[in-house]
């Protein structure tokens, strides 16, 4: 999979270089100039505190890893984007006179058209992501409009923290309350569990933008990506009513009390969360 993505953006990085300005700061010429993307990761949530669920239950994470593979840029419209963001001179020209002869295609759940390659960060890293921000390594791309981008789940784990993960690609403990209820939880997915629907270990179609869930960004030059994650989304629909002890079919708490709700439908519903591209928010800032 990965080579695939890496293959295809190495082929665009070298083919705009035929256009390339000779400016050595990078920023002159008009479009499709080689850049470079440094990269970071920052947590949208304050782990720090409680979250509350759309289910009613208040989730707090003790412990939360997380096995980032390479990521990828696109010039195409996120999944759920009706709109267009910004566009160069040429793109505008382009959609002006494809608009009047094909009539447009919008994204849509399963529907994603990456468009054209732009950019990509391809060091894996393992995420503590109570931990705060981290930088990752520096990607590259060309200058020009990116709308989306694709986020990858590296198995096995790579960095300093990939034993910490312990073989899978997601992993969080924490606890879960509700009225009288209180539950210790072991939360946690493998590279097989977190396909696509086409049997890639990605998350397609994530939003681009200057602000997180915004999508659109004409790249001039070279600056910053930054991930946003989101670990309330993994656990928005996950009702741990059908894991809490003593209730009919629940799994039984090791020895210390903690309940690893794997194949439950309290875990279902935090892999769709896992798999949810709002999870998973690009932005870049000069």
């Amino acid at each position: 999979m990965s080579g695939i993505h890496s293959t295809m953006i190495g082929y665009v990085l070298v083919v705009s270089c035929v256009g390339c300005s000779s400016s050595s700061d990078g920023n002159s010429g008009t479009t499709g100039h080689v850049i470079t993307l440094r990269t970071q990761a920052v947590i949208k949530d304050d782990l720090s505190q409680p979250f509350t669920n759309s289910l009613g239950w208040n989730v707090t994470l003790t412990e939360a890893y997380l096995s980032v593979g390479p990521l990828y840029y696109y010039s195409g419209d996120p999944v759920l984007s009706f709109r267009h963001g910004p566009q160069s001179p040429l793109q505008s020209v382009w959609a002006a006179l494809t608009d009047s002869l094909v009539k447009p295609a919008y994204a849509h759940p399963g529907h994603y058209i990456e468009g054209a390659a732009m950019g990509q960060m391809l060091t894996p890293i393992t995420l503590d992501l109570l931990a705060g921000p981290v930088a990752l390594a520096d990607g590259e791309g060309i200058s020009g409009v990116i709308n989306s981008a694709t986020f990858t789940w590296q198995s096995p784990a790579r960095g300093d923290r990939s034993a910490a993960i312990a073989g899978h690609v997601v992993l969080t403990k924490g606890t879960a309350q509700k009225g009288g209820t209180l539950l210790r939880f072991v939360a946690k997915a493998d590279e097989p569990e977190v396909r696509d629907g086409n049997d890639l270990p990605e998350v397609a179609g994530c939003a681009f933008g200057f602000t997180p869930g915004q999508s659109g960004v004409d790249v001039s030059g070279s600056g910053t990506v930054t991930l946003h994650l989101a670990p309330s989304v993994w656990f928005d629909q996950v009702d741990f009513s059908y894991v809490t002890p003593g209730d009919a079919g629940a799994p039984t708490p090791n020895a210390e009390g903690v309940v690893d709700i794997a194949g439950s439908l309290a875990w279902q519903g935090f892999i769709r969360g896992v798999k949810k591209g709002t999870a998973y928010e690009f932005v870049y800032a000069k």
